[in-house]
């Protein structure tokens, strides 16, 4: 943690954290700063504090005593968001809620519920995915004999369409909130993926074997639909990936989804803050947005519909087609 004054930008920077976990705003003076440090690092201790309460009031053989076996064995060295669906589950199913009492009718239940808190679709999908961790978890340590039967996907609510595009001035305003918090990782990631059109988990993924800076190439292999893509550089994103060079990682982004995601969401609303912008528009402008802008900008510009399919690593056309908006194809 530190407070340091930066002449560049003639602001006084206090941090908190380390790698992709560090969070930085700038202030006016050094008292302001130091004050906000000391804030933040009382917040963090009283949020370890609480942790370790949570781990420790968990009785055992509740599916809150679950949640902990799993957070060490299963989740482990991971990305923290399913550790974080799961910590709210166990909040949803109460305390003292066994594992046994975890049937098919009382997964139905949390879907309602979840439904009425206003959770999508695919948010209710990840939610159900980290129970089914934990219930595999329970029946290994003989807690329960079989498995629940979970809604089949087809039965849950369709999510609603998203069509929003974001104007170039709302990049620019997204890109000045990361580098005001020095957040330049996360501002790197969200020009790649304006630019790219790939999905969030391809660009925090790709490694630098991936990547042939001599030749104007990026190859996506591990992919959501199994469908391997090699595509040319855009000029904007070269120097974006020779900065990254730069850092000697073996990843081309050295930070986590959990973290760019938390990034990009406090970014957002506050652009959202600055710009006075809808409700709508706040609760619609999610980090794919960026995939579906990019996909409409190549529509825009004449491509082919397989052209834009080919890019985006989609199975069909009518995948494609849910993501070009304003214009035909």
């Amino acid at each position: 943690m530190a407070v340091r004054f930066r002449k560049d930008r003639n602001k006084w920077f206090a941090t908190i954290g380390e790698g992709s976990d560090r969070i930085s705003r700038s202030f006016e003076t050094e008292p302001e700063a130091a004050q906000w440090e000391a804030a933040a690092k009382l917040g963090v201790i009283e949020k370890r504090q609480e942790e370790q309460r949570i781990k420790e009031a968990q009785p055992k053989g509740t599916m809150g005593h679950v949640f902990v076996i799993c957070r060490g064995l299963d989740w482990a060295g991971k990305d923290p968001t399913q550790v974080n669906n799961a910590q709210r589950l166990v909040r949803m199913l109460g305390p003292t809620c066994l594992p046994i009492e975890v049937d098919a009718a009382a997964i139905d239940d949390l879907v309602v519920t979840m439904r009425q808190l206003g959770l999508n679709n695919g948010t209710i999908k990840r939610y159900l995915s980290a129970l089914r961790v934990m219930l595999k978890r329970a029946q290994r340590l003989k807690m329960i004999s079989v498995m629940p039967l979970f809604p089949e996907t087809r039965l849950l609510k369709e999510p609603e369409p998203r069509d929003l595009v974001l104007p170039s001035e709302w990049l620019a305003e997204l890109l000045d909130v990361m580098e005001r918090r020095e957040q330049r990782l996360s501002a790197a990631v969200t020009l790649f993926l304006w630019h790219m059109g790939c999905r969030v988990g391809e660009a925090v993924k790709l490694n630098w074997d991936r990547v042939d800076l001599a030749r104007n190439r990026i190859s996506f292999v591990k992919t959501k639909g199994n469908l391997p893509r090699t595509l040319p550089i855009p000029r904007e994103v070269q120097p974006i990936l020779k900065a990254m060079k730069a850092r000697g990682s073996k990843q081309v982004f050295p930070i986590s989804y959990g973290a760019f995601y938390d990034h990009y969401r406090r970014a957002t609303h506050e652009v959202c803050d600055r710009l006075g912008l809808s409700n709508d528009v706040r609760k619609e402008w999610v980090i794919h947005t960026l995939r579906h802008t990019c996909l409409t900008e190549l529509a825009k510009k004449g491509w082919s519909a397989p052209a834009i399919s080919q890019c985006a690593g989609h199975k069909t056309l009518a995948v494609t087609q849910r993501y070009v908006h304003g214009s035909a194809i």
